[in-house]
């Protein structure tokens, strides 16, 4: 039983992303991924480096680099019960943040006219 529990320790990653920012990291993947999806790019290589380019700017904002994330992620998969807890806490995330009206960029928004004769 010592073992297991030796076995267990030794699997976490010494710079493993905490639970509530792997969450949020998470979710913002999804939300790369859709981004990349909607562009429609035709090409699955054309597609890939688009998402690695948005991927490496993620990355770099959560001052993390790939084999961080990959060890968290491997360490979070291999606690099924743990990583759905958080998969549900990603899914109500995106809920949220689908509900929320975006405001409009500002090439969209209406312009003020300014006339010289006023």
């Amino acid at each position: 039983m010592g073992l297991l529990a030796a076995c267990s320790s030794a699997d976490k990653p010494k710079n493993l992303i905490p639970q509530d920012e792997m969450v949020k990291l998470l979710g913002e993947i999804h939300i790369i991924e859709n981004q990349v999806n909607n562009l429609h790019l035709g090409s699955a290589d054309s597609s890939l480096v688009v998402y690695k380019v948005l991927e490496t700017r993620l990355f770099k904002q959560y001052k993390i680099d790939t084999s961080v994330y990959l060890a968290s992620f491997k360490y979070y998969v291999g606690r099924p019960e743990e990583f759905k807890g958080m998969y549900e806490q990603v899914v109500k995330n995106l809920e949220i943040r689908s509900k929320q009206k975006p405001p409009k960029p500002a090439a969209e928004q209406p312009k003020k006219i300014i006339r010289a004769d006023r």
